[in-house]
């Protein structure tokens, strides 16, 4: 399993928490409840991933010398995802720009991932996010890796999805793909495929 899907099924799930907009500590308890269900998922891959503790400071070699917070940290053998989460009514693509920017600042700059409560996330907020290979999580369009860990094995539709997981991974043009992402999407969707 994908630290991806776990994303988004923790997205999913965070719902039956109830927890109230606008409030720091609902903030905190939305970064609690992603780790846990990280920890969990990712346990049984044991070896395979390391999942620090909330709001974790990495302390790995940076340009300017200062060392950033992150709301989760995971290392995957040598590898480092770093996750921000928003909980929130709105995404805003400045909070992109600090993710960025922490991001940028690493020698090994960690692969980002932005995971967000927002029901609406802007094109521009893709754009960005797809240009910069950070990996945006909202409950309005799954996550490619999501769709593949559903569709059937040897279909039309797992090859369109690896095909479009391969061009974003080798950055190609964003309004593009954004364009394939949610044709992908309502493909899922009409192949009776539920999130």
């Amino acid at each position: 399993m994908s630290i991806e899907v776990v994303l988004y099924q923790s997205l999913q799930s965070v719902q039956t928490l109830d927890l109230p907009v606008g409030i720091p500590s609902s903030g905190k308890q939305f970064e609690d409840y992603v780790v846990k269900q990280l920890y969990t998922s990712l346990l049984q891959l044991q070896g395979v991933y390391r999942v620090f503790p909330p709001r974790h400071t990495l302390r790995e070699a940076t340009f300017s010398g200062v060392y950033h917070q992150f709301d989760i940290v995971i290392a995957q053998q040598e590898d480092l995802v770093s996750v921000e989460c928003k909980f929130c009514g709105g995404a805003h693509i400045d909070q992109l720009f600090a993710t960025q920017g922490k991001l940028m600042d690493y020698l090994k700059q960690p692969h980002g991932i932005f995971i967000t409560t927002a029901a609406y996330v802007n094109d521009e907020m893709y754009y960005y996010a797809l240009a910069h290979s950070i990996q945006l999580i909202c409950p309005s369009l799954p996550p490619v890796e999501y769709m593949q860990s559903k569709v059937k094995n040897g279909t039309d539709l797992e090859h369109r999805l690896g095909n479009l997981r391969s061009r974003i991974i080798k950055g190609m043009e964003p309004h593009h793909l954004l364009v394939e992402w949610r044709n992908a999407y309502l493909r899922f969707q009409a192949d009776g495929y539920l999130l």
